[in-house]
């Protein structure tokens, strides 16, 4: 297998490791949109910046939202 299709699976996969830490920014972001529009991976990013959050999962979070931007997929759905 390729390296660029390797990276691409790796990256598909950060969720599953995550997926408390990206929950607890789904609520987050929840209840600042109040349900007006769906939650954008860009909102998920622009959370994790403004609050400053720090480290490896939020690092690989923003990887993860932008590879599904660059695929075209702008709103989540998990």
């Amino acid at each position: 297998m390729s390296k660029i299709s390797e990276t691409a699976k790796f990256i598909e996969n950060i969720p599953r490791k995550n997926i408390d830490l990206l929950k607890e920014i789904c609520n987050q972001l929840k209840k600042i949109i109040k349900e007006n529009r769906p939650i954008m991976y860009s909102d998920i990013i622009n959370v994790i910046i403004r609050k400053q959050f720090y480290g490896e999962s939020y690092n690989q979070l923003i990887v993860w939202c932008n590879y599904h931007i660059r695929k075209g997929n702008y709103l989540v759905d998990f």
